[in-house]
């Protein structure tokens, strides 16, 4: 609900100041919450409705934006944040899927003022990057770094022209990114999200960047490029990647071989051309698996089913626990309790925390959420609402506060968005 009101602001700055200045050096749980190209932080304490705050937020299309101060981050982004490991430099920077300069300067729906900026070292540049997936330091700036693949022709495309057929296929829809031990980046391409399209190159992929001597990540090969609404990869502790098929109604897990540079992968088309082993990790009840993440001290996974059980227009969906071989060992959160999940993570307490779509009768989405499971005596308590009237909220990411050198409390308060702006029914 919206904040109206200095007593508000009051109330809620005396609630940020009771998480974050409970000392430096004390870490406490941040959720990061992308929906509608922005990205929320919740000041997650163990309540319904907590302080949060505007991590990223792009820039609106008045000119004169470009004249005050830029935005925090300012990027369109997607999905979770990944960490870079400790090997491979980048200083404890991440990532998060990106489509900023596809979003703000060629969709004519969406732009920025800033997409007029060329100078480099301006602290409103976009830059011209295809989707794909951008760096940021511990403080939250971007790093104007962004790993993507081929994509000829595109900066020549006028705003508005739409974005061109990828050749050879490019990351169509970037979301989700795990990292290997070795530093090697998997990341998902959505597609589509269209099931019953045809057309092999809108389909969703699989692949992976490789550092490289400079670790740019500037390399990459597709492990799988037919894959049909591919959801954000998880990976094991053997190193296996498992991804969801949503639009088929499959889980996979990937094990090696795994490509370990651009050599693996010579063809024009970048897929590497010894596969790694693909088998099904069959999960009986979760008819449409979305998003799979470890339960923390085991080798088990909860997995949500985004669709069904349930009918569109009405919520539904699942969260269950399996174990390492996919048996089904109890169910996590009720169809009848659900909106339609999809990115979850895990708290530093056990605390599920997933996003929901809310998904309309023709399986648009509507007035999503960001909700939270807490578990007493390895009980799962009934969910709780975090944020409410999101547009598409996919990607969670639970990350220590120390991990970032961000002072949250001098970051603008998120209210929770009028439901107009999300179609109602949140």
């Amino acid at each position: 609900m919206p904040i109206a009101g200095g007593r508000s602001s009051l109330v809620l700055a005396v609630a940020l100041a009771a998480v974050v200045m409970a000392g430096p050096s004390r870490a406490f749980d941040v959720v990061m919450s992308t929906q509608g190209e922005f990205m929320d932080a919740y000041l997650v304490d163990g309540q319904p409705f907590p302080p949060k705050v505007a991590f990223d937020t792009p820039d609106p299309a008045d000119p004169s934006s470009i004249t005050g101060t830029a935005p925090f981050a300012g990027r369109h982004l997607n999905g979770k944040m990944c960490f870079f490991p400790r090997n491979v430099g980048h200083n404890g920077n991440y990532v998060v899927a990106d489509d900023t300069y596809r979003e703000a300067c060629l969709d004519n729906a969406t732009p920025q003022a800033r997409c007029s900026v060329t100078r480099r070292g301006s602290k409103f540049y976009i830059g011209k990057d295809p989707d794909g997936w951008a760096v940021f330091s511990k403080k939250g700036k971007w790093r104007r770094q962004h790993f993507h693949t081929a994509w000829p022709g595109f900066a020549e495309l006028p705003q508005g022209q739409g974005a061109p057929e990828p050749s050879p296929q490019g990351t169509i829809d970037p979301q989700g990114c795990v990292f290997d031990g070795a530093g090697n980046m998997y990341g998902n391409d959505v597609g589509v999200g269209d099931p019953t399209d045809t057309n092999s190159s809108h389909h969703g992929s699989l692949l992976v960047f490789f550092p490289g001597p400079q670790h740019r990540y500037d390399t990459y090969c597709f492990l799988d490029k037919d894959l049909k609404q591919a959801g954000m990869p998880a990976m094991d502790g053997a190193g296996n990647i498992y991804i969801a098929e949503t639009g088929l109604g499959r889980m996979w897990k990937y094990s090696p071989p795994f490509p370990t540079g651009p050599a693996d992968c010579p063809g024009p088309s970048f897929l590497v051309s010894t596969p790694p082993t693909k088998t099904q990790f069959v999960v009986s009840n979760s008819p449409t698996p979305a998003a799979i993440v470890r339960v923390p001290g085991t080798d088990h996974w909860y997995i949500d089913s985004v669709l069904l059980p349930g009918v569109p227009g009405q919520g539904g969906g699942s969260i269950d626990e399996y174990d390492a071989n996919g048996v089904f060992v109890r169910n996590i959160v009720p169809t009848t309790m659900l909106k339609n999940p999809l990115g979850m993570d895990v708290g530093s307490d056990g605390t599920l925390y997933f996003a929901e779509l809310n998904l309309n009768m023709d399986t648009s989405t509507g007035c999503g959420r960001a909700s939270q499971v807490r578990f007493v005596n390895g009980t799962p308590q009934a969910p709780e609402v975090l944020g409410q009237n999101l547009s598409f909220p996919d990607g969670i990411t639970v990350v220590d506060s120390t991990k970032l050198r961000v002072n949250f409390l001098r970051l603008p308060v998120a209210v929770e968005p009028n439901p107009s702006t999300c179609g109602g029914g949140g």
